[in-house]
């Protein structure tokens, strides 16, 4: 619960390279990724590179009663600003669909941002809680229309390092498993469609560390949607 105010200070100038970012690439339309880990967990000066393979089974929206699948494949980056802010940078491809309707999209660019806050860590418990926040933009084309979708997310939920050492040395070298769980709010609208959604949910995963700095994990979004996410990273 300490330095809140160091902690405020470096959101805000996580969120101002962010805007800056999201105004230069003109990410006005966006689809959500995993949330992973609510928390910061690259470290102070250091870096993650990866995938991460998103399969969106089911998402109500409002206007007509319509139903949204999606699938995308991603390049995922995260750099460490300090141990309790992570900024996450996502390249990659996907596409959306909307029934009825019969609005089906060719696969086309995704790319995004976003961040990681710690706002507690107790060590006692090996536990972290924190925020993401995170905001992607999908540029497809159906038949002769190009479309984006848009979906932002403000999620907060608790993370559990299961290392059995908690000598840091030790822990740098042994399995570790990592699980979460938490509730998001997203917001999505999709541009020339008129169908939107606002509501709450789920997520729940875990992320495991193997010897060498390799990542993996799995994620479950459920609620207001029903999405399955896979990733893998090296940290360096």
């Amino acid at each position: 619960m300490k330095n809140v105010s160091g902690i405020g200070t470096r959101v805000a100038r996580g969120a101002a390279v962010l805007a800056m970012l999201a105004g230069g690439l003109g990410i006005t339309a966006a689809e959500a990724a995993p949330i992973g880990v609510p928390a910061a967990t690259t470290g102070a000066g250091k870096t993650t590179l990866g995938g991460e393979v998103n399969i969106l089974l089911d998402r109500d929206l409002t206007g007509g009663g319509s139903e949204a699948e999606s699938s995308q494949v991603y390049a995922k980056g995260t750099i460490g600003v300090d141990d309790r802010l992570d900024l996450v940078f996502r390249l990659g491809f996907g596409d959306f669909s909307i029934d009825p309707g019969g609005f089906d999209t060719d696969i086309g660019p995704a790319f995004g941002a976003g961040m990681k806050v710690t706002w507690a860590s107790l060590p006692e418990a090996n536990l972290k809680i924190g925020s993401v926040f995170q905001t992607l933009r999908i540029r497809a084309d159906e038949t002769n229309l190009r479309s984006s979708w848009t979906e932002y997310d403000a999620a907060l939920g608790v993370s559990m390092d299961m290392t059995a050492s908690r000598d840091s040395k030790k822990r740098q070298t042994e399995f570790a498993l990592v699980p979460y769980a938490g509730f998001a709010w997203s917001g999505v609208d999709v541009e020339d469609v008129p169908v939107e959604d606002d509501s709450f949910g789920l997520f729940l995963g875990f992320n495991a560390k193997a010897q060498g700095n390799f990542n993996f994990g799995v994620e479950l979004r459920l609620v207001d949607q029903t999405a399955l996410s896979l990733g893998a990273s090296m940290a360096f």
